[in-house]
């Protein structure tokens, strides 16, 4: 039998549902015209507030979706903002705070635990080792060191703790990648669709442990295949020094190979600034010839490969491509870089 509500208090943007003992906290957050796939838990027709009640009362709903003109609800298992491919008038997203008990709080957004949802996990690998998150692949709350602000990544839970930096996939609307300085160092996209992280939220992760590793993951081709490789000690300075990445080792999986693009010979982007169109360190207009940021060359072949190219480019240089092994191949279906502590033993 569902439990009663007894009352529900508005505070600002953030509001609480009481029921049967329980208390279910929602802040409100932002809804985006963006035709980007979402997973939705489920959906039925009712109020805002049977809406809360029912997330709360259901095992893994963390966010919300309302449409106040056709009273339609929708049910997420993660995620921060809300995205539409419909007017944005009209609608409100929630996210679930917490849904607690008089000694504990038995559901808290991912990444946040403790009980009283009051400890934030410092990268994805941190939730895996403490045992706090799903093992599946998912968007979680991390905080930054020297900071107090949480925000949301995607992490690769199933395989020990992966961070995603970059997701290029091929399957979901294509955004564009050209951007401003700015915007690099803040970060764009949307998690899971095409996204890229930031160059500060990169640095200051990287900032809580002494040693990461990088891994490049690629699907291309008709039937699709894979490959991957691993860029051990991986750093990205900070801004003071322009975001500049160094690696210390290439390691190469024999059976599904990617070649190394990154610190081939004279072609190591190793030591490198990172270069956008309005603040390029590269000397030869490599942003505006690739059509997006990277940390090029200064030299006239910019880079081996351009993973923030277009699926489709006025040419080959603004085109997605991956020289090494892979050579001149364009038909790109997926690109991810993510990183991980070297010194977790998973």
């Amino acid at each position: 039998m569902e439990r009663s509500v007894r009352i529900i208090i508005y505070l600002y943007s953030c509001f609480v549902v009481v029921f049967a003992g329980r208390d279910s906290q929602y802040v409100q957050t932002k809804v985006y015209k963006e035709f980007e796939s979402q997973s939705i838990f489920s959906e039925k027709t009712d109020s805002l507030l049977r809406c809360s009640v029912w997330c709360s009362s259901t095992v893994d709903c963390r966010r919300i979706l309302y449409d106040k003109e056709t009273k339609l609800c929708s049910l997420y298992d993660q995620g921060e903002h809300c995205l539409t491919d419909e007017a944005v008038i009209g609608k409100v997203c929630f996210r679930v705070l917490s849904i607690c008990d008089e000694a504990h709080c038995e559901r808290c957004p991912i990444g946040f635990y403790g009980d009283r949802c009051q400890h934030v996990i410092e990268d994805c690998a941190d939730g895996t080792r403490k045992n706090v998150v799903p093992l599946t692949i998912t968007t979680s709350f991390i905080r930054l060191s020297s900071s107090s602000h949480a925000i949301e990544v995607l992490c690769d839970f199933g395989h020990g703790g992966w961070t995603f930096i970059l997701t290029r996939d091929g399957s979901r609307p294509e955004i564009n990648f050209n951007r401003t300085w700015s915007e690099y160092v803040r970060g764009f996209g949307y998690r899971g669709g095409n996204h890229w992280l930031g160059l500060e939220n990169v640095h200051k992760i990287i900032e809580n442990h002494p040693r990461f590793k990088l891994q490049l993951f690629i699907r291309y081709g008709s039937p699709a295949r894979m490959a991957f490789s691993h860029y051990s000690g991986f750093y990205i300075c900070n801004v003071t020094d322009n975001y500049k990445i160094f690696f210390a080792s290439f390691d190469e999986n024999p059976n599904l190979p990617t070649g190394n693009s990154f610190t081939n010979g004279s072609y190591s982007i190793n030591g490198r600034p990172f270069s956008t169109y309005d603040r390029d360190y590269s000397n030869y207009d490599c942003p505006g010839r690739f059509g997006g940021g990277w940390w090029f060359l200064d030299d006239p072949v910019c880079s081996r490969a351009n993973v923030n190219g277009r699926r489709s480019g006025d040419n080959f240089e603004s085109t997605w491509h991956w020289l090494d092994n892979l050579g001149n191949r364009t038909d790109l279906l997926g690109l991810f870089m993510k990183i991980f502590r070297e010194t977790d033993n998973y």
